[in-house]
C-alpha cells in the first residue's frame, strides 16, 4: 500500500513540476545514507514527522505532569459556564 501512495505522490509532483534543491537533496542523502533520490525523500519525511511526533508526545508529557502536580487551578472552571 505504501508503494502505492508514494507512486501516487511521485505522479502527482511531476505533474506540478516540483522543484527540489539538488545541493540539499545530495546532502540528505549523504546523511541519511540512502542511495535514491526517492529513499532520501521518503527518509527525510519520515525523520521530520517522527522528531514531529516526539514534540508532541513530550508537550502532551508536560501538560499531565503540570497537572499531576496541580499547576492548573481549575476551581475557576465554573466561572466558565456562567
Amino acid at each position: 500500500m505504501t508503494e502505492t501512495v508514494i507512486k501516487a505522490a511521485t505522479e502527482a509532483a511531476a505533474e506540478e513540476d516540483v522543484a527540489i534543491d539538488e545541493e540539499l537533496l545530495e546532502e540528505a542523502q549523504r546523511h541519511l545514507g540512502t542511495s535514491s533520490r526517492n529513499e532520501a525523500i521518503n527518509a527525510a519525511l519520515r525523520e521530520f514527522v517522527d522528531q514531529q511526533r516526539a514534540r508532541r508526545r513530550r508537550a502532551l508529557e508536560n501538560l499531565q505532569r503540570m497537572a499531576d502536580e496541580g499547576v492548573f487551578d481549575d476551581s475557576r472552571l465554573s466561572e466558565v459556564d456562567e
